[in-house]
């Protein structure tokens, strides 16, 4: 998988064992119903044959040729034939969609832009969505790809996810593009472009979605799809809401890093030269997991605010709507060097 992915960091397992006790657990997990999660292709072409027609929507990063070739492959084994229509034959030219985003860009400046106002429609030409239907002659139709949803077809919402640290750790590797995009870029400027554009017209996009998705699949195993239905994602999420709970955290070196986490956490490869930083809830790009006995399916942390932001923050919903206002981390310098002294502007 080390291909796939630039990081030293464990993909996480298909079976994760408890900690004990009183231990830090890196994989928090909030209980599911039994047998709620699935795993695999298999599966999910069962599902996927009972329909006519299905939509298969998700976020950037995902490994849609993977998706495309296990699916194809199974059911052309029961004989049956599917069309596939990719939305990227929607989606305006690389060049148009680089002139459209630049005024949120902020220029050369390495660091700094502006949110964009625009929507994940304004990424294609409407016409040719509009132009994209299922030939009632196939076995099935299969329209996927970031926007699927867009073409308004009747069918089922399947909504593939990546977790945003193993959207970094695969653009790392060279193994995915910006929205729209038809080159790599350096990764300071890939990231500024996914801050800035793409992850707010894919969040806006899946906000849309989020109470009609009928199959939510986790994909950052992309051999082995976990995903469980839409039903089960908002109801656990619900009770999530009216309980506590914890994100999935994400570990980083960096050249201050100490050595306390790899000492005291287990569950981290301890073959790197430090850790500097535990993301515990940076919301833009944590996660939130769903177990059922030791299998782990995970979710953008954005769903939960989408479907229940009131719950998660009372009073303060009315200010803030479905952006969560706190961020913090924790920080590793034992035995390691000395951190800087930040300062981070107030509302």
């Amino acid at each position: 998988m080390n291909e796939l992915r630039k990081t030293t960091q464990f993909l996480i397992p298909e079976q994760v064992q408890a900690t004990e006790a009183g231990n830090y657990d890196i994989y928090p997990g909030f209980k599911v119903a039994d047998g709620a999660i699935k795993i695999g292709y298999p599966e999910l072409a069962a599902y996927i044959k009972q329909h006519k027609t299905v939509v298969i929507d998700g976020f950037e990063g995902v490994f849609w040729k993977e998706i495309v070739y296990n699916i194809s492959a199974i059911l052309k084994k029961d004989n049956l034939q599917a069309l596939w229509y990719n939305t990227s034959a929607a989606m305006k030219d690389g060049e148009d969609i680089d002139e459209m985003i630049a005024p949120f860009l902020g220029g050369d400046d390495p660091i700094f832009g502006t949110r964009t106002t625009l929507s994940l429609k304004d990424f294609f030409h409407v016409n040719h969505l509009q132009r994209i239907h299922p030939d009632q002659d196939a076995d099935i139709n299969i329209l996927y790809g970031p926007g699927a949803a867009l073409c308004g077809w009747e069918a089922p919402i399947i909504y593939v996810d990546l977790p945003k640290n193993e959207l970094q750790f695969r653009m790392r590797a060279g193994k995915t593009y910006n929205l729209g995009a038809t080159q790599h870029y350096s990764n300071k400027a890939m990231y500024k472009r996914f801050y800035f554009v793409d992850w707010v017209v894919l969040n806006r996009h899946k906000q849309e979605l989020s109470d009609k998705i009928d199959i939510i699949v986790d994909s950052q195993r992309p051999e082995t799809p976990f995903w469980t239905t839409g039903e089960t994602l908002r109801k656990s999420l619900k009770q999530m809401s009216e309980n506590y709970f914890r994100v999935r955290p994400w570990f980083e070196p960096g050249p201050w890093g100490g050595h306390f986490m790899k000492k005291h956490f287990p569950q981290l490869n301890p073959d790197v030269p430090n850790y500097a930083w535990s993301f515990e809830l940076i919301v833009p790009e944590n996660g939130l997991l769903l177990e059922d006995n030791g299998k782990m399916l995970e979710v953008s942390f954005d769903f939960l605010m989408y479907l229940e932001s009131k719950n998660v923050l009372g009073d303060a919903a009315e200010r803030f709507g479905v952006e969560f206002p706190i961020r913090f981390d924790y920080l590793d310098t034992f035995d390691g060097g000395n951190l800087s002294v930040q300062v981070h502007p107030q509302q």
